[in-house]
């Protein structure tokens, strides 16, 4: 007796993951170029015809490969979401928390490989937007939107807040460290997290009383 349809389904779902793993490090070498749907399917161990079979076309390799790793970021940007401490304090948690998720945990590669691969792509860069890059910033919206219910903060737009709490880092880790910037002009980032967490809660910061 064949399998049942639902056992094929996961079957096909376990080889996606397998494949897309074997093909992440590949993706974001630092020292390599963009690689060919031939050299992802060499990444992978197979043929061009199955890598074809699991996923279509390049752009659908990486646009389900960022899909993938937003899933697995979910925990931990749920975890960011949450505003478990005064404003003053869990905004500079917050930002310590993107610094180091960029410059140490590998965060900065997924959005190399977003905009790298997305820019000017309607494929792939909505991917991205949707996968990466959009997670983050609602994560610190949904954060921010918790200390103005509290009333902490001030009541401003919680979307335009996180976008101009969160990219002067995001900018920052991709000139230091993707563009090479650290070799013109060296920026202390820990440093960068700090100042700017004090200027925004000065900003933000709704005054007691």
């Amino acid at each position: 007796m064949g399998r049942t349809r639902g056992a094929k389904a996961a079957d096909h779902e376990t080889r996606r993951a397998a494949l897309l793993g074997a093909m992440l490090q590949r993706l974001v070498a630092p020292d390599l170029p963009p690689p060919s749907l031939r050299e992802l399917a060499a990444a992978a161990g197979v043929t061009l015809p199955t890598l074809a079979h699991h996923f279509g076309r390049r752009e659908d390799i990486v646009a389900a490969l960022l899909a993938e790793l937003g899933r697995q970021g979910a925990p931990y940007l749920a975890a960011a979401a949450r505003a478990d401490l005064p404003f003053a304090a869990g905004v500079a948690a917050l930002l310590a928390l993107v610094a180091d998720g960029l410059a140490e945990g590998g965060v900065a590669a997924l959005h190399v490989l977003g905009l790298r691969e997305g820019l000017r792509q309607a494929r792939i860069g909505p991917a991205y937007v949707e996968a990466i890059l959009e997670p983050m910033l609602a994560a610190a919206e949904a954060r921010l939107a918790q200390h103005i219910a509290r009333g902490e903060m001030i009541a401003a737009d919680p979307r335009h807040a996180a976008i101009a709490l969160i990219s002067p880092l995001l900018i920052a880790v991709l000139h230091q460290q993707e563009l090479g910037g650290a070799a013109v002009r060296c920026l202390d980032l820990p440093a960068l997290a700090r100042d700017h967490a004090a200027a925004f809660v000065r900003a933000y910061g709704r005054a007691a009383g």
